[in-house]
């Protein structure tokens, strides 16, 4: 939030693995320039967690803002498309494909030439400062609230009937469901920012401490690799 709302512009510059709070620190910046090498994505749910540093709120909001001004948009599908993103933990193999995952919006530029990263990134700061920056205004986020919930509730139960996740795979996909969804609350209702870190901050804690969301973080951290348990 502090990133969001500078008064001074914030300029990320990723590049290569861009995982998880990685992701989570460029989506709020006032500006992205990233490589073409940038692997992007939160994968939180590779060991039992969700993203817990306001990538949820972010990604959706990034979502949000990429439709066309003025033009009648189905909720329903964007917190699909978000919940699918993470809840798959999705990793761009570009930084053109990051944009096509809209971690990147269309004033985000990138560095074909990862040398010159650093200065394309100095240089848009510095043009966004001349230009007379100012700090976005906050505004409330309009969610699917319980009906958007069930219907990601319904696409996560029928995959895990198909055999494609495990029960716990299962359990994590229902905390994500309900931190996009904006809790039980009406189809359409707008939620502060704050709200939905609320949220996301009491899934986290409680993916936390479970057992088997442990021994995900373990394997990760002794293996190298996601366990599927």
């Amino acid at each position: 939030m502090k990133i969001k709302y500078s008064s001074k512009p914030i300029v990320v510059a990723p590049f290569g693995m861009t995982l998880g709070g990685g992701a989570e620190m460029c989506l709020p910046a006032a500006h992205i320039q990233a490589s073409m090498e940038t692997y992007m994505g939160l994968v939180e749910a590779g060991v039992g967690l969700i993203p817990g540093g306001g990538g949820n709120k972010e990604l959706y909001i990034k979502h949000l803002e990429g439709l066309p001004k003025g033009v009648d948009f189905d909720l329903q599908k964007v917190a699909n498309k978000v919940f699918e993103t993470i809840a798959m933990a999705k990793v761009s193999t570009s930084g053109e494909e990051a944009r096509e995952n809209n971690f990147l919006n269309e004033a985000d530029a990138i560095s074909v030439n990862s040398d010159h990263l650093l200065y394309d990134a100095k240089q848009a700061a510095l043009n966004l400062y001349e230009s007379g920056y100012k700090a976005p205004v906050r505004k409330k986020i309009p969610v699917t609230g319980e009906p958007g919930y069930a219907t990601l509730l319904l696409g996560a139960q029928t995959m895990h009937l198909s055999g494609y996740i495990s029960e716990h795979d299962l359990k994590i996909a229902k905390k994500l469901a309900y931190v996009i969804a904006g809790g039980k609350v009406p189809y359409g209702t707008e939620v502060d920012e704050q709200y939905l870190l609320d949220l996301e901050r009491e899934a986290f804690l409680s993916l936390v401490a479970e057992p088997k969301s442990q021994q995900r973080m373990q394997h990760m951290l002794v293996k190298g690799k996601p366990l599927r348990n």
